[in-house]
């Protein structure tokens, strides 16, 4: 059995806190013009899926520059349609928020949109990762990003309960989202979807 060893344990720590906040910063600051948020965010994922691999020791800003060029105009056919659908999300969210009148339609309304932006959000987070791993069309990649997510509740509900988490440390400590918010959640999606895609993989094998 591998003895533990603190020494090494902080010192990995403490590299992975510093790839995470270096990253997000490289995130924000390609993503100042609105436009190229799609691209960044896209870079943002290849780059977190290099790490799942085992590729730590790159250069994260030309990395993350190569994979922004490279993938700028095809990043738009996945983000696209997702920042479309969580617009129109937030507007009904807001539009029923608003009513003075809250009846017994307009809560079902409410809460069933809740849900599906709670799914829709978790097959977007399985989704953007899982488009760096396999080479589909934007409707498959989609639905097997929603696959992963029904077949995995167990790392659908983790991944949500370290989301909401991340959200409440976030609120309290609002400084430390330019350091630690678009690169946490894109590196627990990757590892999420990974974990999801090797279980429901050996699971098809055995059957």
């Amino acid at each position: 059995m591998k003895k533990f060893d603190l020494t090494n344990s902080v010192v990995e720590g403490t590299e992975w806190f510093s790839r995470l906040a270096i990253v997000n910063l490289i995130w924000l600051l390609f993503s100042l013009p609105i436009i190229t948020l799609i691209p960044a965010t896209d870079a943002l994922f290849q780059v977190t899926n290099d790490w799942s691999n085992g590729k730590t020791n790159k250069s994260l800003f030309r990395t993350f520059m190569y994979y922004f060029k490279q993938n700028f105009w095809s990043s738009f056919k996945i983000g696209l349609p997702v920042c479309i659908i969580m617009f129109i999300l937030f507007l009904d969210s807001w539009f029923l928020n608003t009513q003075m009148t809250a009846t017994a339609g307009i809560q079902i309304y409410k809460y069933a949109l809740y849900t599906f932006g709670i799914l829709f959000g978790l097959t977007s987070l399985y989704s953007c990762p899982l488009s760096k791993k396999v080479n589909v069309s934007v409707s498959r990649l989609f639905l097997t990003g929603m696959v992963l997510m029904v077949s995995q509740p167990l790392i659908s509900l983790l991944l949500l309960i370290s989301i909401i988490v991340m959200a409440i440390v976030l609120l309290k400590w609002p400084a430390l989202a330019f350091f630690f918010s678009v690169s946490v959640l894109a590196w627990l999606a990757t590892l999420a979807m990974e974990k999801a895609y090797k279980k429901t993989a050996n699971n098809t094998v055995k059957e």
